[in-house]
């Protein structure tokens, strides 16, 4: 199931279905579908699936699609990493089986993203290329919200979806092993 998952994040990719959408606020950012089978892997087969297809989307998107910045994969890694992190933790606690539920499991992945990838960023971000865009510090505030704005949105489109898709393969074929 891994390699299925994997399969079709890498078939999402910007290289191979053009769908990806730069954000318009900041063109270094993209919108993509790639990381819903991620999470589709975390919802239905756990943390380690779901980290798994995340490090073969982290290696195609290095060797195919690393955006602006070479490192920009791993930013990309370090934030789908952070929204399962969120995620688990609220799924582990919670279940996912209620509606009120995802919400709380999604408003955590959410918040887990948008907070570690604003640390992350904020460290990043002033760094010379190939680790930021040597961002001035006057500049670092707004850019930092317009980047969190970019994680919750993504994440925000991302979990619910992913979990509608798992909860569809549940009801057809039953729990997956």
């Amino acid at each position: 199931m891994s390699a299925l998952l994997a399969g079709v994040s890498i078939i999402l990719h910007p290289p191979f279905l053009p769908l990806a959408v730069p954000a318009p606020y900041l063109p270094f950012l993209i919108y993509g579908l790639w990381e819903i089978p991620l999470v589709v892997g975390l919802f239905l087969y756990g943390l380690r699936v779901g980290m798994a297809v995340t490090l073969v989307n982290f290696i195609t998107l290095v060797l195919f699609f690393p955006g602006e910045l070479i490192t920009g994969p791993i930013y990309n890694l370090t934030a789908t990493y952070s929204m399962m992190f969120g995620i688990y933790l609220a799924h582990r606690g919670l279940g996912i089986r209620r509606g009120i539920k995802l919400w709380l499991t999604a408003g955590a992945g959410i918040a887990s993203r948008v907070g570690i990838m604003t640390a992350v960023n904020g460290f990043a971000l002033p760094l010379a290329p190939p680790i930021g865009f040597s961002l001035g510090v006057e500049a670092l505030p707004s850019t930092l919200i317009l980047v969190g704005i970019f994680n919750g949105s993504l994440a925000a489109y991302t979990i619910p979806i992913a979990h509608k898709i798992g909860t569809a393969v549940v009801a057809r074929i039953g729990k997956p092993v």
